[in-house]
């Protein structure tokens, strides 16, 4: 019996030492599998294939960033501001709140600026988020900021001065938020002194997608705006990863967010395959298509990973 009984433990220590080396070598498989993709990525793929300043692509199941690059480095958001701007506004008023424009505010869009089309009447106020997203509506942005420095100080007179307040607000925002690298000057984005890395777009972009209107939003190509009198606007989409027309155009592609200003063209991706979400986040390419051209080799890189498809 008692040798039975030896026999018996002398079996279960090697049962689980088997099932312990399997588990390492699965394991070890992996690493393996994920530092040969990234060491063939990494090899060729800044001299050759990605011309951005910045990078992360992110996998969403587990929130693990698979290929990053100087994604601690500042550089210059343009539209992607208005990331930001919407998470902040988002904790001051509802989405059904109804804002009056006026044309003072109008007037203070930049030249050059993407637009809306915005005009002087009532617009709901996610329509207004709408307008900053699908367009990247400038307009839409300082209507928004405007609105809700008001709201912040309901004394202040002009336009410039409920701006001014919201920016106040919203920079101490992000610092209290943990958006440590990102400064802004501007709601609409068309600063060159406004700073932000790739890892604060990811965590703002996280946010927000938990919210089922900002998904809906910014996986439309086509947007159409119900007014407070019943009228409505059109707004087109500036991602052409969403343009059925487009040489770019992925099925696999749900948003998010284009941004470009003077040499710099940004572009915010969430991307399903596998029955997964990805997000990439590239800034800095050296022109529009640029930036379509390096996103795409990150989708193509996720295309062909056995890794990710795990």
């Amino acid at each position: 019996m008692k040798k039975l009984k030896k026999y018996f433990i002398i079996l279960l220590i090697c049962t689980i030492m088997i099932c312990l080396g399997a588990g390492i070598i699965q394991l070890k498989k992996v690493r393996i599998e994920k530092k040969r993709i990234q060491s063939i990525f990494y090899k060729t793929f800044y001299g050759d294939f990605y011309g951005g300043k910045s990078l992360i692509l992110v996998d969403r199941s587990n929130d693990e960033v698979f290929i990053s690059k100087k994604e601690n480095t500042k550089q210059c958001p343009a539209s992607l501001a208005k990331l930001f701007v919407i998470d902040y506004a988002t904790t001051l008023t509802g989405l059904d709140t109804i804002v009056k424009v006026n044309k003072d505010t109008i007037s203070l869009i930049k030249p050059g600026s993407s637009v809306a089309g915005i005009v002087d009447k009532e617009y709901f106020l996610y329509d207004l988020y709408a307008a900053m997203l699908v367009p990247s509506g400038n307009d839409a942005a300082y209507v928004v900021a405007d609105y809700c420095g008001g709201v912040l100080s309901p004394e202040t007179e002009t336009t410039q001065e409920r701006i001014r307040v919201f920016m106040e607000g919203l920079n101490e925002y992000l610092k209290d938020s943990g958006y440590d690298s990102t400064v802004l000057y501007d709601p609409s984005g068309f600063d060159m002194d406004a700073r932000t890395t790739v890892l604060d777009i990811k965590k703002v972009t996280d946010k927000l997608l938990e919210n089922g209107w900002f998904r809906d939003m910014i996986a439309q190509y086509s947007y159409t705006a119900t007014l407070p009198d019943g009228s409505t606007q059109i707004w087109k989409n500036t991602n052409d990863f969403l343009d059925p027309q487009s040489k770019y155009y992925n099925e696999n592609v749900t948003g998010i967010k284009t941004g470009s200003l003077d040499d710099d063209y940004n572009l915010l991706v969430l991307y399903k395959q596998y029955g997964k979400e990805f997000l990439i986040c590239s800034l800095g390419s050296e022109s529009d298509e640029a930036r379509y051209d390096d996103v795409m080799y990150i989708i193509n890189t996720i295309n062909e990973s056995s890794y990710l498809s795990q």
